[in-house]
């Protein structure tokens, strides 16, 4: 340990998974814990009232039981989007939060998508306000303010009634687009960006948490930024793959792209633009196969070396458990086995799922490329299924490029722990504090003997999400 080491407190407040690490300066992960929520109901994406409180909670308690507790210099939290958590002005949690997952927001997005062509803003915030005033009126009207899983979590260390964001570019909401979706824009706080000050920690917080008091804490806010920044991908042609509940692949480019297969809005970086896309149930379609065909079907994938691939097999899977948002904007989309018949195993599912997935990365990938950007590094894996080692090479094999993991999976609380280091005067910016602190441990080249092979998979994969896409239940024929 360093004597000039100073100490941040990082939080991720995960779809699935809660994270809170104490990193130091230097880069090194001193103590980390970890918490998971308990399961969601049926179709629904809620949180219990205290879902989010017991996890910091449980997880500080942890984190900040060693010596360097009383050396920390800064705090920041930044967690998954969107959910909305409505509280009443002195705090009180009045209903649990819902998130971006649930079934019941659906036709609230389906309504604003009929109105505007914004399908950014119809899948995030304002949906779920809306379900909030029509289906929870009693609730609506006593809340003080919607707060993000993150932002609510910096009211309870400091008090204060914030949103936080990484850029201008993707605000989680504006007041114009509140208004035309008639709600308050009152109950919307103002909104903080990365690196900004929101407050410092209170007595009270302190002797609950044992972070010292008047500690300061700074906006992040997304986890797709704070994973950008945790990955390095925040220079042009660098790129992370996010391998959470929901999953994605940013690219840093120069410039803008007019598709609305993507999501394309201003970096955080000066001069550069973040090329996204999004996939809603990639971790979710993985973890529904293990429960449904087993566990033992990832023992059985990660020592099944070079045996028949889906191709082989005749199976293709696609991951749209919760709808899908790029490329196909559709909430209504369901997931799909194609090409079954009976001598097809569980196994062979399984590894349909995951390839699946995988071919949901390519498509991404495939359609940044169609717009002319390029990759031109090592697609960087982060999350939950950056542990996996034959998943990470699964998707070189698939995407057919090369991919990488850093020494610290969940890129987020590094992501957090560079800003931090920054404004804590240890670093003069961003790309210096990547620099010293992200460090890639592996990377997994794309086997070139299965290029045409996945190839062909791929093109079967894009016919028939096109061609599905016809028989999901349009969004813009729903009713109210």
């Amino acid at each position: 340990m360093n004597a000039n080491d100073r100490y941040y407190i990082c939080i991720d407040a995960g779809t699935s998974r809660f994270k809170s690490a104490c990193i130091a300066s230097s880069g090194e992960v001193v103590s980390q814990s970890d918490y998971r929520y308990g399961p969601h109901q049926n179709s629904t994406h809620e949180y219990s009232t205290d879902d989010f409180e017991k996890a910091l909670f449980r997880t500080l308690g942890e984190v900040t039981s060693g010596p360097e507790a009383g050396r920390i210099s800064a705090v920041g939290i930044t967690g998954h989007g969107p959910t909305l958590i409505p509280v009443a002005e002195d705090g009180t949690v009045l209903s649990g939060g819902i998130g971006y997952l649930d079934e019941r927001v659906k036709k609230y997005i389906s309504r604003l998508a009929r109105k505007k062509t914004d399908h950014v803003t119809s899948t995030m915030y304002i949906p779920i306000a809306c379900f909030f005033k029509d289906e929870l009126p009693g609730v609506y009207e006593r809340t003080y303010k919607f707060l993000q899983s993150f932002d609510y979590l910096a009211f309870l260390l400091t008090g204060c009634f914030t949103a936080s964001s990484s850029s201008s570019g993707i605000k989680p909401w504006e007041p114009k687009k509140v208004e035309r979706a008639g709600l308050d824009t009152g109950k919307f706080p103002e909104i903080r960006y990365l690196g900004s000050p929101i407050g410092t920690v209170t007595k009270r917080a302190a002797e609950r948490y044992r972070i010292p008091e008047s500690t300061p804490l700074y906006a992040i806010g997304v986890d797709f930024a704070a994973s950008l920044i945790g990955t390095g991908a925040i220079t042009p042609g660098r790129s992370c793959e996010r391998a959470g509940t929901s999953g994605g692949l940013n690219l840093c480019c120069e410039r803008a792209v007019d598709d609305r297969r993507l999501l394309s809005y201003t970096h955080f970086m000066p001069g550069c633009w973040n090329v996204a896309g999004i996939t809603s149930s990639s971790g979710i379609s993985v973890e529904w196969a293990k429960r449904v065909l087993g566990g033992e079907r990832e023992t059985e994938f990660a020592d099944s070396g070079d045996g028949p691939s889906p191709a082989d097999r005749g199976i293709l899977f696609l991951p749209y458990l919760r709808g899908e948002r790029t490329p196909i904007w559709n909430p209504y989309a369901r997931g799909v086995f194609f090409g079954l018949d009976d001598s097809h195993t569980a196994s062979d599912l399984y590894q349909a799922v995951l390839t699946g997935v995988a071919l949901s990365i390519r498509d991404i990938a495939q359609i940044m490329e169609e717009n002319g950007l390029r990759f031109t590094s090592p697609v960087v894996s982060t999350g939950g299924g950056a542990r996996n080692r034959r998943l990470v090479k699964l998707k070189a094999d698939v995407v057919g490029k090369p991919f990488c993991v850093t020494g610290m999976h969940d890129a987020e609380l590094t992501g957090i722990a560079c800003v931090l280091a920054v404004q804590d005067g240890m670093y003069p910016d961003l790309l210096e504090a990547t620099k010293r602190l992200v460090s890639i441990t592996e990377v997994f080249h794309p086997d070139r003997n299965k290029e045409a092979e996945y190839a062909a998979l791929y093109e079967r994969y894009r016919a028939l999400r096109e061609t599905l896409s016809l028989c999901f239940k349009p969004a813009s024929r729903q009713n109210n």
